[in-house]
């Protein structure tokens, strides 16, 4: 009688023993689930802009994938600079659906473009350095958001958006050097309160 009351109660052990196992492994794959959700919040992609908006980069280096419109916007504005390629307004609309639409290197390609004709257009010069900045090329973005400065010294956005390239390539006291010139610019515009934030939060 003795043995088997023992007997039981070693099952009964083995089974308790059990149970937290498979309760930690549960508790693990928990755990492991909510990191990769976290991870994915992280990046997931921002609204673009609309083309007669200024363009601002954000930390952010993933893009969201091109739609059948937006090929088809492409395709049509590639057909008109195609027949008149003196249209600098399909040239520079290009430029910006490719930006938008994650391809950057042709982006990039028609800025330059553009900025052939048009080369005090510090507009058009900072949306080639975020062209540059989601190509990963840090240092080309720099010097090209930079040039806009000296076109434009108080080129609110330009400043923004050197604060985020310094900030992605680990130079945080220039990005918030590069973010407090952005405050004191204008206070109180909406890219001043985005970059007082970063310094807060940075």
């Amino acid at each position: 009688m003795n043995t088997k009351t023992k007997t039981r109660k070693e099952r009964l052990g083995t089974n308790e023993i059990s149970n937290i196992q498979l309760l930690y492994i549960i508790l693990g794959l928990l755990i492991v689930g909510m990191i990769i959700l976290y991870s994915s919040n992280i990046f997931q992609s921002l609204p673009t802009n609309s083309n007669n908006e200024q363009r601002q980069v954000s930390g952010d280096q993933f893009h969201r994938g091109t739609d059948l419109n937006r090929l088809n916007e492409i395709k049509t504005l590639e057909e008109s600079v195609k027949n008149n390629p003196e249209d600098y307004d399909a040239v520079l609309n290009l430029a910006h659906i490719y930006n938008d639409s994650g391809f950057h290197d042709k982006a990039v390609e028609n800025y330059k473009k553009y900025l052939s004709q048009f080369p005090n257009s510090p507009d058009v010069i900072v949306d080639m350095g975020v062209s540059y900045f989601e190509l990963n090329k840090f240092d080309e973005a720099i010097s090209i958001m930079e040039s806009a400065l000296e076109i434009n010294p108080g080129h609110q956005i330009a400043h923004f958006n050197l604060g985020i390239v310094n900030f992605s390539k680990g130079n945080l006291a220039q990005a918030k050097d590069w973010w407090q010139k952005t405050i004191d610019i204008n206070p109180s515009s909406d890219i001043a309160k985005k970059a007082e934030d970063l310094i807060k939060s940075h």
